[in-house]
Order: structure tokens, then C-alpha cells, then sequence
């Protein structure tokens, strides 16, 4: 049988489908270990907080003096309106650490703003800074509606550096904040990515087949 040049673009293409639901497959297998060793992680005792420590998901303890809150995070909570309260915390004269206290209904929030947690021995584990996404709104200051934490903007306020994790607080705080839980949130839609491409290359082969046999 004589090989064309679009059966060789079929061959090709199925088998960039192949690689490509292979490689999800992968990607699913690799997320699953982490998330394993993540949650191992949370299952350890915490430790003591310094500045060195630079992954996610570690336990960590720690009692600092701190500012007065700054970032309220806009956030759905079972469709009630609030916010994340996001206090920063000073660890040395030119470092604080951003510690996420948890969800306060918005109705709340002036009296949330005249809060000291000074008193606070605070219980929680490290995560990545969301960076401000494509579609993620500006912050709106004046009308206390924010998207996103302004790393920038906080170190011109601040006069200080932040630490570059934020800390989830899961111990108790403020009667009117609802604490954090833990939990990991990583997102794990390899599968279903895999399935598509499989699909797509069975689809592929299935129709490559029908055509071969009508052009005979």
C-alpha cells in the first residue's frame, strides 16, 4: 500500500495525541505524589517560624507583634459575602509575614479593622502568594473590595519586606472570623485531560481508517 503524505500527517498527528495524553498521565501521577507528601507534610508536628523556611504545606507556629490588618480578600463563603483577613505580622525591622486569619462576613469588617492580635500564638501552614490573574479584577481600596494581595503596594505601605508565603492560620483567632482548615488545594484535572487526548486519537484513527477504505 502506497504511504501518502496525508497518512503521514495522520500518523503524526495521532501520535502527537498519544504523547500528549501520555505526558497528562504523567502529570496526574506526579500530582498525586505530591499532594501525598503534602498532606504527610500537615501531619507532622509544627514548627518554629523563621525566615528560611521556603516550601508550601509546612507547619509552623508563630508569636509576633502584629500591624494593623491590611488586606481583606474578597471571598464567597456557601454564597454569603466576606472576606479573607489578611494581617501582616512583623518578624524583624524589616521583614513581616502575611497571615491569613480566615473568612469574616462583611458586615464585620470595621470592627475587624480595630482588632489587635498582639495576643495571638498562631498555628498554621505556609502557601504560595497568589499572583493577580488574567481575569482577576483590580483592587478597589477605598471601597474595601480586593481581589488579590498587592505584594508591592503592601511593601511601599509597610516600608518592609514580605515574606514571600503566606501563612494559612488554622488555630483559633477573632470570635467573628471563621479559622482556616487543613486543606490542599491543587488543581488535578489530568485526567480528564488525558481522556480527551486519548479520545481525540481514537476518533482520529477511527476516522483515518474509514478513509483509507473509501479512497480504495
Amino acid at each position: 500500500m502506497k504511504i501518502k503524505s496525508l497518512d503521514i500527517f495522520f500518523i503524526f498527528f495521532v501520535l502527537i495525541l498519544f504523547l500528549l495524553g501520555t505526558w497528562q498521565i504523567l502529570r496526574l501521577n506526579h500530582k498525586n505524589n505530591l499532594k501525598e507528601n503534602l498532606e504527610k507534610n500537615l501531619k507532622k508536628n509544627s514548627i518554629n517560624f523563621n525566615p528560611e523556611i521556603n516550601k508550601e504545606y509546612t507547619k509552623v507556629f508563630i508569636k509576633k507583634k502584629s500591624l494593623k490588618p491590611e488586606v481583606f480578600l474578597y471571598n464567597l463563603n456557601e454564597g454569603e459575602i466576606g472576606f479573607k483577613v489578611i494581617v501582616p505580622y512583623k518578624v524583624n525591622n524589616s521583614l513581616v509575614v502575611l497571615i491569613d486569619k480566615g473568612w469574616v462576613r462583611k458586615n464585620k469588617i470595621n470592627e475587624i479593622k480595630k482588632t489587635s492580635f498582639n495576643d495571638d500564638i498562631i498555628e498554621g501552614f505556609t502557601k504560595r502568594i497568589k499572583e493577580k490573574g488574567l481575569f482577576t479584577p483590580d483592587n478597589n481600596i477605598k471601597e474595601d473590595f480586593t481581589y488579590f494581595i498587592d505584594i508591592n503596594s503592601l511593601k511601599k505601605n509597610l516600608n518592609k519586606n514580605i515574606y514571600p508565603l503566606l501563612i494559612i492560620q488554622t488555630s483559633k483567632t477573632n470570635k467573628d472570623i471563621s479559622a482556616n482548615n487543613y486543606q490542599i488545594y491543587l488543581s488535578n484535572n489530568h485526567l480528564q485531560y488525558a481522556i480527551t487526548w486519548y479520545g481525540l486519537a481514537l476518533f482520529t484513527i477511527i476516522f483515518f481508517v474509514y478513509y483509507r477504505k473509501k479512497v480504495k
